[in-house]
């Protein structure tokens, strides 16, 4: 494994807890905004929609209202106690002034069976007849009024028991739009201007809820884009709240653009937010980087370190203290060349330890080419190597080596302007079993067999066994 690769794994080993701690952490945060945000929103949305619906119902009894104060003033009434009023006479105290006064956009006077006497829009005198566009919605309403209960109200209304009489007021859908209409009796709690049950004309008044009643209650609940509609769909960013008439169907929805507290905490806060993100990102690779580049810092020293404690520092060699633990834990059979210079005093003699030096690293150099990678290479001190050979049983493979050696540390060394020819001598021997304690002293003879044959040569110490 190369030092940068053990650095990196071992910063990712140490640094990645704390990432995954901070990216969780990171996440747990977020989460818990964004869901405290949604949480927000929606208690928000909540009270918005309680708010919007005291709104219609408020709006609804305001224009119950209006009517009221239209309707119930003495001598407008007075006029229906004499029979049927005429036409003129009803739009001299309803039509344009209503319409001027509290925005009833459309006006009708209904007699006892429910047939319209009088019909104002807009403020202008209209034919009555137009009443059966719009009798289809309002009837119904009417004829509420004619329930044991409302007649009990109305009567007690008569006797001077409360303060108003019942009227029916409700939201329509007409013509594609929402509108909201309130049923009035026309009757009166003087004792001279009774009228028989039965017998009472009705005022009806209809106003649209359309941009102006949404303006008011824009102004009035600073709310952004109410506005009424007959269809439940909403845009996007809308809501929406159903206007359900007296019998529970729905004719219109009061849509609106909701204030969102927790949407607009998190557009003001993701800047800030994704920069803090950046900081912690950032603070982490420089951490991260930092200590990758101090732990290849101290890889690489200890691997200097243990190549110092195992290798020569001259020629880069394995050193003895390798070379001895190779040869104790590599598997049988070893086969083991021990070699020493020939001349080399001469060379240290006559051309200085230099030179000397110098020759050992060219010597190595040639050296590690001829054996394989699996071979071990080693200088014990001064001119003496070994190398140690896996797979010792092939004496061809063994010879050929010694051979080669003995071939290439024979061909002339140059030393700066100088030049040495030397020699070497080399100790082959093998250990196939338990021969392992032995196979340096079997080697270290063979070795001392060549130098006596004349140098230059290799000797089996298994071939000399044989010899003697």
């Amino acid at each position: 494994m190369r030092v940068g690769d053990s650095g990196w794994k071992f910063s990712l080993a140490v640094l990645l807890p704390v990432i995954v701690a901070v990216a969780v952490t990171v996440a747990l945060a977020a989460g818990f905004i964004v869901w405290s945000a949604g949480r927000t929103d929606d208690r928000s949305l909540v009270r918005q929609q309680a708010m919007a619906a005291k709104m219609i119902d408020t709006a609804k009894q305001d224009f119950a209202t209006t009517q009221t104060d239209e309707v119930l003033r003495w001598d407008d009434v007075e006029i229906f106690l004499k029979g049927q009023p005429a036409p003129a006479a009803i739009d001299n105290y309803f039509g344009q002034d209503e319409y001027g006064t509290y925005g009833h956009e459309r006006v009708y006077v209904l007699d006892a069976d429910l047939d319209a006497i009088y019909a104002a829009r807009v403020g202008q005198k209209a034919d009555p007849k137009t009443y059966d566009s719009d009798r289809a919605v309002i009837d119904p309403l009417a004829v509420r009024l004619r329930a044991p209960d409302m007649q009990a109200q109305i009567a007690s209304y008569q006797n001077g028991n409360i303060e108003f009489p019942p009227q029916v007021t409700d939201f329509v859908a007409i013509d594609g739009r929402v509108a909201l209409v309130s049923v009035l009796p026309i009757v009166s709690n003087f004792d001279d201007q009774m009228q028989q049950p039965g017998h009472y004309f009705y005022h009806v008044a209809l106003q649209f809820v359309g941009k102006g009643l949404a303006a008011d209650l824009m102004n009035q609940y600073l709310l952004e884009g109410v506005h009424f509609d007959t269809d439940a769909a909403t845009s996007p960013n809308e809501t929406m709240i159903p206007i359900a008439n007296a019998a529970g169907r729905f004719v219109a929805y009061f849509k609106w653009q909701p204030d969102r507290p927790g949407q607009a905490l998190l557009s003001e806060t993701l800047p800030a937010s994704l920069g803090l993100l950046g900081v912690v990102g950032l603070v982490i690779a420089l951490l991260l980087y930092f200590l990758a580049r101090s732990t290849r810092a101290l890889e690489k020293a200890r691997a200097d370190a243990l190549h110092r404690a195992t290798h020569d520092p001259l020629t880069g060699l394995a050193n003895r203290a390798l070379f001895n633990e190779r040869l104790e834990r590599s598997p049988l059979p070893l086969t083991l060349l021990a070699l020493d210079l020939d001349r080399f005093k001469a060379v240290n003699d006559t051309q200085g330890h230099e030179a000397g030096d110098e020759l050992l690293k060219q010597v190595a150099g040639r050296l590690i080419p001829l054996v394989g990678n699996t071979d071990l290479v080693a200088r014990l001190g001064g001119d003496e190597f070994m190398i140690l050979l896996s797979g010792g049983l092939d004496v061809v493979r063994v010879e050929a080596l010694a051979a080669n050696i003995v071939e290439s540390l024979g061909e002339p060394f140059f030393l700066g302007r100088d030049v040495a020819d030397i020699g070497v001598s080399v100790g082959i021997a093998t250990a196939v079993t338990d021969e392992r304690k032995e196979l340096v002293s079997r080697a270290d003879f063979a070795l001392y067999d060549a130098k006596e044959s004349g140098r230059n040569t290799f000797k089996v110490f298994d071939e000399i066994k044989k010899a003697a």
